[in-house]
């Protein structure tokens, strides 16, 4: 029998655009984790923490032990301390990243080292191309991104009108194969 693990698993929903399709993703992507059984979820939405995008003076590589200049900085740095892993749900906008994502990456520095992240993709072709953006930023940061990843295409069809993701047992599987990753790299 498999050992129950405990993890705290961060979710960031990364979207910040009016009528998002990114809300319906991270609902369905945390209810994954919490059924999965192995995780306590807590669901940030980048919309409702509504970080600046006028970054303070003091670089955040400058930061130490979390004391950021303005109270948004900390509660999203204790957000991210807090947790063992973090996957980000993220559109494709123009073949890279939305702002919004690489904004809230840029407020923090030793947060993010040798965090586990995982990647949800959403978009034309499942993004792809965010994914990869990503990448480049999450190195420069130290952060420990998994291989495995979600990435949901034709995101204006992925959803039935009761909200009902289509193909959802490939995608759960794909998800599963995220959080046994994210679980692994904890665990180590």
């Amino acid at each position: 029998m498999e050992e129950t693990v405990t993890m705290k698993l961060l979710v960031v929903l990364a979207s910040v655009r009016k009528g998002r399709n990114g809300k319906k993703v991270a609902d369905w992507f945390v209810d994954q984790a919490k059924n999965d059984g192995r995780f306590e979820v807590d669901l940030v939405d980048l919309k409702e923490l509504d970080l600046s995008y006028e970054l303070p003076e003091t670089l955040p590589s400058m930061v130490k032990n979390s004391e950021y200049e303005e109270e948004k900085d900390r509660e999203w740095a204790k957000h991210v301390t807090d947790a063992d892993a973090v996957v980000f749900v993220s559109p494709e906008y123009n073949h890279g990243m939305p702002a919004s994502l690489k904004n809230a990456l840029d407020h923090l520095a030793e947060e993010w080292a040798n965090k586990p992240v995982g990647f949800v993709g959403y978009g034309a072709a499942g993004a792809p191309y965010s994914q990869a953006a990503f990448g480049l930023v999450a190195g420069w940061l130290k952060l420990d991104v998994i291989s495995a990843r979600v990435g949901i295409s034709e995101i204006w069809a992925a959803f039935n009108e009761d909200g009902v993701l289509q193909f959802a047992d490939h995608y759960n599987h794909q998800a599963k194969t995220v959080l046994d990753s994210l679980v692994h790299k904890v665990q180590g």
